[in-house]
């Protein structure tokens, strides 16, 4: 049976000078795949058997005699659900002791990937610290203070289905949104859409978002984005009295529940699949916002939220024969504008034909802009939360400055079924 990094690790503890102590290796593995185990030692558990949790193999590393000094170090293995994938692991799991009070050192070794998303702690799963760390070529390294009450540790703050369900029914947002069912998952879990309309408009926003599992940053960006374009103002009541618009902020709840690396349950990118159409999440998805385009209905502009190591708006190229063709630039320009503190607007036109890119679809089949809007890993969240509002604001005051008849392209491709 292969140990993953064991050798290694232990080599380490020798060039560290702990060859004389006695060297003690206990190793329990969890069983790998799409369900989150549990890892039971003598004076540890640890489970990640809740939605987003991962954990694949735990071992427990133990210098000395463990009655005299239990100085423990535990090594927990995350595995991709499969390959090839983009590499980023992602870890959610729950600590406790099992007796006394006592601190542990862990790892967090990742199949074939460094390390991309920085330790935080909860104790409840909805308020997150991070905590100190150091990074080497062995992994994620960390130390946690263990009691008997449960102690959180994941990559990213965990904002799963039920928070979804929560955040719809704030009092703004129901306001002016309809909850409705757009589609379903794999494992038959709903996909919902947040829906407003009005009887005489005929042009529609589309937002979508959550499509990769860990994409927490922008989760956030999304939610705030949408709290902004729900505050009651002149600025919110004109524009949706001219634009539908509709919202699907969590396309992939197969893949958050599993604790996906990036791939709905069943191992596809989701945003590599929109025009092939072989999954459920997005043709089910799509069927629904095409229903909603009666004959003289048309979407004027789309927004795809995700997370990256840094904040970056993928747009389409300027000459790529979008209406208007400079929309997506001046929103940015726009924003560039504000006064963000220190945060970089980081613009990056590009096409990518053929790849099942949400951006790239809406763009070819529909010739108006969508922009694939990024918010950084490590983005201060109160940041996140300001650049959404202004980012929202902008959008709003543009789209209704843009004459209908400019949002008309010249040709659209009937070729979608």
């Amino acid at each position: 049976m292969n140990i993953p990094n064991l050798t290694a690790f232990q080599d380490t503890l020798r060039r560290r000078s702990y060859a004389p102590l006695l060297l003690i290796i206990f190793t329990t593995f969890c069983l790998t795949g799409f369900s989150a185990q549990a890892c039971d030692f003598e004076r540890v558990k640890f489970d990640a058997q809740f939605d987003a949790g991962r954990l694949d193999a735990c071992e427990m590393v133990t210098t000395g005699a463990i009655e005299e000094t239990h100085q423990t170090h535990f090594i927990l293995s995350v595995n991709p659900e499969n390959t090839p994938i983009n590499p980023s692991p992602w870890y959610a799991f729950s600590a406790v002791a099992k007796g006394a009070d006592h601190t542990i050192s862990v790892s967090i070794v990742a199949s074939d990937a460094k390390p991309r998303y920085t330790p935080k702690v909860s104790t409840d799963k909805q308020h997150w610290t991070p905590i100190d760390f150091h990074v080497d070529s062995e992994g994620l390294h960390f130390e946690l203070a263990l009691s008997s009450e449960p102690i959180y540790v994941a990559a990213q703050e965990i904002i799963v289905n039920d928070d979804y369900q929560a955040w719809m029914q704030k009092d703004a947002i129901q306001s002016l949104f309809t909850i409705e069912q757009v589609g379903t998952s794999v494992q038959e879990r709903p996909i919902y859409g947040m829906v407003a309309t009005q009887e005489q408009n005929k042009e529609w926003l589309l937002i979508v978002g959550r499509q990769h599992p860990p994409e927490i940053t922008g989760a956030i960006a999304l939610f705030a984005f949408v709290e902004k374009m729900s505050a009651n103002s002149e600025l919110q009541q004109a524009f949706f009295k001219r634009f539908n618009v509709l919202v699907v902020p969590m396309i992939n709840p197969d893949g958050v529940v599993a604790g996906n690396w990036r791939h709905n349950i069943n191992g596809v990118d989701l945003n590599r699949d929109w025009g092939k159409f072989t999954q459920p999440e997005t043709t089910t998805t799509f069927n629904y916002f095409r229903s909603r385009l009666k004959q003289d209905h048309r979407l004027v502009f789309a927004l795809d939220f995700h997370s990256t190591q840094q904040d970056i708006f993928y747009t389409m190229p300027e000459e790529y024969g979008l209406v208007p063709a400079d929309f997506a630039q001046r929103w940015i320009e726009q924003l560039k504008e504000q006064r963000l503190g220190s945060f970089t607007v980081r613009e990056r036109p590009g096409s990518s034909p053929g790849r099942g890119v949400f951006k790239q679809f809406i763009a070819d089949n529909f010739r108006v802009h969508s922009v694939t809007y990024e918010m950084g890993d490590n983005t201060e969240r109160p940041l996140i939360k300001h650049i959404a509002h202004k980012s929202a604001e902008i959008m709003m005051q543009q789209m209704l400055a843009t004459p209908a008849e400019a949002f008309i392209p010249k040709a659209i491709d009937e070729s979608v079924d």
